[in-house]
C-alpha cells in the first residue's frame, strides 16, 4: 500500500513531491475544510470562492484564497 491519503480523489501532501504539480485553489479549500473539521465543530461550506464557517456558538467566518 502506498503512503497516500485521498478524499474524493483529492491529492494530499504525500503526492506533492512532484515539482510539476500545481496547487489549485479548490484543492486548498478542500484541505482547509478537512483540517478544520478535525479541530472545530460547525458547518463548513465552500462556494468556490470562499470557505464559509459557521460554528455551533453562532460565530460565522468567511475564508477566501487568492493566488499571488
Amino acid at each position: 500500500m502506498q503512503n497516500q491519503s485521498k478524499c474524493s480523489d483529492h491529492i494530499f501532501t504525500a503526492q506533492l513531491n512532484d515539482t510539476q504539480y500545481q496547487v489549485e485553489i479548490e484543492d486548498l479549500f478542500l484541505d482547509l475544510k478537512f483540517l478544520l473539521k478535525e479541530y472545530y465543530m460547525g458547518t463548513f461550506t465552500n462556494d468556490g470562492k470562499a470557505l464559509m464557517l459557521k460554528f455551533t456558538n453562532g460565530q460565522k467566518f468567511k475564508l477566501s484564497l487568492n493566488e499571488v
